[in-house]
């Protein structure tokens, strides 16, 4: 039976401190038995399992190549390289991706990606995903110093199973292509419903789903942006990143019946695939492209940025910081369930911190002192910043419309 997320009648234990409660509130070529190919937004209703596929980088003295595999109709692409290659590759993947989760907006979900703790060759993607102030997750490559060209393709292959439950289609799955060198908010989306893996066909690799160029449509946040062309092949010659999203935003807005909390996807292959394979030439692995990356900093990894994005960053760091946002919302938690008001919302703070801090009252307070200093700053420079982002906002549609070009679609 489906169930909606309900606050729990008592605070949860946290750090050995319990709040009062008030009362509940509501490239190897295969030539045999290729996998199966899932149609875009289906599940399959039945699964078989495929076993372990040798799959295996093809080194050069240029560059390591994405692994191949033979599929009903044309030849696929693993970008990770991860089946056959072990430990290591699946270490050497998961370092090419980072989180992209709804803290970015305001929101407080939490997701993470990394290597299977049980041994398997894929990434496990996991986390909560929660609907106060936002609602997504995300899992992207690093922004591409190289970028890949993808041009010679017919679209993203994924090998992915879901397995926190068995009802991903409560959520709007996304795979995204980025082809311009920055971390702005349009991308090329399209929808996708990942294949239900239960707890003992969990070593079987995924049936395999195929998402064409022409389904990836530009989109600003979850918004489709109108009058635009579907993603083509020819614009993917220069691919900076891809990416995974889960969200309560589908094109149409949120979704009536979102499933929020935890969420599992194990990725077994990420890539491309070419319908004409005798003509198909495996491209430079994502794996292979980020490692361009190593040793720069963060902020070199981001992108290209300007001028007002680069000396707006500091504020942004201090005001919409991600634990400000989460403190935040702990003290609503506190004030809705326990009925604290804002100094006992303090108080029990400071008691967490003591705990955490093995007893050491010193640390704890010097931690509170810095974090309401913090708080203070950040209430301070808030207003001021968000006049700039909307005098920032106007002027950028200004410009638009003295060049003659559309309006972007307002952020939902």
């Amino acid at each position: 039976a489906r169930s909606r997320h309900m606050a729990s009648a008592t605070a949860p234990l946290a750090f050995g401190v319990r709040a009062p409660s008030r009362g509940a509130q509501g490239a190897f070529r295969l030539g045999a038995r290729p996998p199966r190919v899932v149609a875009v937004g289906r599940v399959p209703s039945s699964r078989h399992t495929l076993g372990r596929l040798p799959w295996g980088s093809t080194a050069t003295a240029a560059s390591v190549h994405a692994a191949s595999v033979a599929t009903s109709g044309g030849v696929s692409f693993d970008l990770l390289g991860l089946a056959g290659g072990g430990s290591g590759a699946t270490a050497a993947a998961a370092a090419a991706f980072e989180r992209v989760d709804d803290v970015v907006m305001g929101g407080v979900s939490s997701s993470s990606i990394g290597p299977d703790l049980s041994g398997r060759e894929c990434l496990v993607w996991s986390g909560k995903c929660r609907s106060q102030g936002g609602g997504f997750a995300g899992a992207r490559s690093v922004a591409l110093q190289t970028p890949l060209d993808l041009s010679k393709y017919d679209g993203i292959s994924l090998k992915v199973g879901f397995e926190s439950d068995t009802e991903p289609e409560r959520r709007t799955w996304k795979a995204t292509v980025r082809t311009q060198n920055d971390r702005g908010e349009m991308v090329y989306q399209a929808t996708f419903v990942p294949t239900v893996v239960a707890g003992n066909e969990q070593t079987a690799v995924p049936a395999e789903t195929k998402i064409p160029w022409s389904n990836f449509r530009l989109v600003r946040g979850p918004t489709i942006i109108p009058d635009v062309p579907p993603l083509s092949a020819e614009q993917c010659v220069s691919v900076f990143g891809l990416g995974l999203i889960m969200s309560r935003f589908s094109a149409q807005g949120p979704m009536a019946e979102f499933r929020e909390g935890p969420f599992r996807l194990a990725v077994h292959a990420m890539g491309v695939y070419s319908e004409t394979p005798e003509t198909a030439v495996a491209p430079v692995s994502l794996v292979d492209a980020a490692a361009g990356n190593a040793g720069k900093k963060a902020s070199e990894n981001r992108g290209s940025r300007n001028l007002v994005t680069f000396l707006l960053a500091p504020l942004f760091k201090i005001v919409f910081s991600e634990k400000k946002r989460r403190r935040k919302l702990a003290r609503a938690l506190l004030a809705e369930q326990a009925g604290f008001g804002l100094w006992k919302q303090r108080s029990f703070g400071q008691k967490l911190k003591t705990v955490r801090k093995d007893g050491n009252v010193f640390a704890a307070t010097v931690e509170g002192m810095q974090e309401l200093l913090g708080d203070a700053l950040a209430a301070t420079l808030a207003l001021p910043l968000r006049l700039i982002i909307i005098a920032l906002s106007k002027f950028a549609r200004l410009m638009r419309a003295v060049k003659g070009q559309k309006q972007l679609p307002k952020m939902k």
